[in-house]
């Protein structure tokens, strides 16, 4: 491949969706490069995600302190552990038509087997919620793992050592609850941009394996790193169109079906037609530079046959000029000799004619 095209975030984001054509430049960026791209998309589609779903909770947040007034009998939250009992025992609330469809409350003592049990049942809802005494796991439309939140990490930030039912009411109540609005907002970013990237590395890998095969059918040999760099820039707008998706689906609840066959499928076509227009570029500079050299040697030979006939006549020029002075030597060796034969004979005798 041709030496690296230096390229920025924007111009690349810009030739990844609309610059197929120009997918040979981005085949030679350095592979670390591609990685803090990816890990820019990332940190912002992390940041909207946690940032849409820290709105939906704020907005949920006066349904939360009236249902806890109402149906939670107990709750109180000491040394990192929290205890949650509603009046009828462990909360379960499954509700279609809100962002959450099922919220699970359950801070016993639990055996890892059931906590399992817990996780796949929130696993099977396009998005829940699991509170245990120490965590949160919370279940998105991102992705078919929970992404796990300690409570000691919010607890720690805001030094919360005990709370009780009375205080979440208040606390909900005044403003000290936007600092857990920020302290939510970036635990989730942090946490959802560490999973998301390492989902994101893992397909990478996945599609370069297929872009390399991809190469290798239509025989276009290529370093696995231009494979690899094809698929990271082919996700590009598959990642725009699941964050937009994502965003819709938290702030409405609507779900696409075949959603995520339709973000591979995108993924894969990107790839495809990004090494088949490399191949036929590749084809077009073959088949040019095939003409330039043609041209190259028709011009080599024109100035050799000009060569040669300069050198030819020069040669002749040569032999007329070496002819010409013999001819010259061979003229004065004549005169000479008629110089010569006539100071042998002296000089002509004079009539001697007397007058009367």
């Amino acid at each position: 491949m041709e030496e690296e095209n230096k390229m920025s975030f924007f111009k690349k984001l810009k030739t990844s969706i609309f610059g197929l054509e120009e997918y040979q430049k981005l085949a030679v960026q350095k592979i670390g490069k591609t990685i803090i791209y990816l890990a820019i998309i990332m940190l912002v589609f992390s940041f909207l995600v946690s940032a849409t779903t820290t709105y939906i909770f704020h907005k949920a947040a006066k349904d939360v302190v009236k249902y806890i007034d109402e149906n939670v009998e107990t709750l109180n939250f000491e040394n990192g552990n929290l205890q949650i009992k509603g009046k009828n025992g462990n909360i379960v609330i499954e509700d279609q038509n809100s962002y959450y469809k099922k919220i699970i409350v359950d801070t016993d003592e639990l055996s890892q087997e059931k906590i399992n049990e817990y996780k796949k049942d929130i696993e099977s809802y396009s998005s829940a919620i699991l509170i245990l005494k120490d965590k949160i796991l919370m279940k998105t439309s991102l992705g078919a793992d929970s992404v796990e939140l300690p409570l000691k990490d919010f607890t720690s930030q805001i030094n919360l050592v005990k709370l009780e039912k009375q205080d979440v009411i208040n606390f909900f109540s005044s403003t000290e609850i936007y600092k857990l609005y920020a302290i939510l907002l970036i635990s989730m970013w942090i946490v959802m941009f560490i999973n998301y990237f390492a989902t994101l590395l893992l397909d990478i890998i996945l599609y370069s394996l297929m872009a390399y095969l991809v190469g290798a059918f239509i025989g276009l040999r290529f370093k696995y790193v231009a494979a690899y760099n094809i698929s990271a820039y082919s996700l590009t707008l598959p990642t725009i169109l699941n964050l937009i998706y994502t965003i819709f689906n938290i702030l409405t609840g609507y779900t696409i079906k075949y959603f995520d066959i339709m973000y591979v499928a995108i993924t894969c076509i990107y790839i495809v037609a990004a090494i088949l227009i490399i191949r036929s570029n590749i084809i077009k500079q073959q088949i040019e530079l095939s003409k330039i050299i043609e041209e190259q040697e028709k011009v080599k030979q024109e100035l050799e046959r000009k060569k040669q006939e300069e050198e030819e006549e020069a040669e002749r020029e040569k032999v007329r000029k070496k002819d010409e002075k013999r001819r010259q030597e061979e003229k004065q060796k004549e005169k000479n000799k008629k110089e010569k034969e006539q100071g042998k004979s002296g000089p002509e005798p004079q009539a001697n004619i007397k007058m009367s």
